[in-house]
């Protein structure tokens, strides 16, 4: 559902325009005047929210940080790149349940990400989900295996405890979900998917992870973005990942990764989008939202 808000300064044009008459040359009728008004000054991006963990909030490497030292965002990420005003509460390592209740480390809080949502937002873009099931954990140890050769696989350490989480994420998500028609009824919610981070087949970049572990991995990503996809589905939400994802992996050449395991060669954070791919994903919203580069 995509929503029209018309303005304060539209009101003020149409309330300037309804004692006067068309002009009889131009062909249009007081009802063409008032759409095109109302057209003009309404966008769905008027009140943008961004959401969510880090796949949303980190951008480059070169890019300056902001934000408290356990909630960062970088500049160059996707939702900077959907829409430059937007208020961006994305945060590295959220969990679903930090959108709907306060954040605390220590003595410091942060609000629950939600809060900021009203009546008047007309879009918000959702990053979440991966980090309920400790998905920092499963790349985390494929890493670690890269340059050392372990009898042990990731897929026989965690599987089974990642298995219970993702079991248990879908009514997480319908949670958060719910908390955003709350506050922002009318608003054109767009989740975005996890890139992944691994491929099978050829692969120098993974060294020594096993074919067991890249194959659980790739699988693994699918069943998250089922997951969140169904989720947004329930809820009339739109779902993006950029086309032809599974392709620009860390088995990519660098200049074309959109996730990188390592990113040293591509300036990301490790585990985490390049800023290809913060671009791909931007890119895949405003396709998905029919929105002008």
């Amino acid at each position: 559902m995509r929503t029209t808000v018309i303005t304060a300064s539209a009101l003020l044009l149409l309330t300037g325009c309804a004692g006067q008459s068309p002009d009889p040359s131009s062909g249009q009728t007081s009802g063409d005047i008032r759409e095109e008004v109302t057209e003009a000054s309404t966008s769905i991006t008027d009140v943008y929210i961004a959401l969510g963990d880090s796949y949303a909030a980190m951008g480059g490497r070169d890019q300056p940080l902001r934000g408290e030292p356990f909630c960062l965002r970088s500049s160059g990420n996707y939702p900077e790149l959907v829409h430059a005003e937007v208020t961006d509460l994305t945060c590295q390592g959220a969990v679903t349940g930090d959108l709907l209740e306060p954040r605390a480390l220590g003595e410091r809080t942060l609000p629950a990400q939600l809060d900021v949502l009203t009546e008047d937002t007309t879009l918000v873009t959702l990053s979440i989900g991966g980090n309920d099931l400790g998905f920092g954990e499963v790349a985390g140890c494929i890493r670690e295996r890269i340059a050392v050769e372990t009898p042990d696989n990731c897929v026989d350490l965690l599987e089974e405890t990642i298995g219970e989480q993702l079991d248990q994420l879908p009514p997480q998500l319908d949670r958060v979900h719910e908390g955003i028609k709350d506050r922002a009824g009318d608003a054109q919610v767009v989740v975005t998917g996890y890139l992944p981070l691994v491929s099978t087949g050829e692969c120098p970049e993974l060294g020594n992870v096993s074919e067991t572990d890249r194959r659980w991995a790739v699988e693994l990503t699918a069943q998250i973005n089922d997951t969140v996809r169904e989720a947004a589905e329930r809820h009339d939400a739109l779902f993006v990942l950029p086309d032809d994802a599974d392709e620009h992996t860390s088995c990519a050449p660098p200049e074309q990764r959109w996730a990188d395991i390592q990113g040293q060669q591509t300036d990301a954070y490790p585990l985490h989008p390049t800023s290809s791919g913060h671009e791909a994903m931007a890119a895949a919203v405003r396709d998905a939202l029919d929105l002008q580069p």
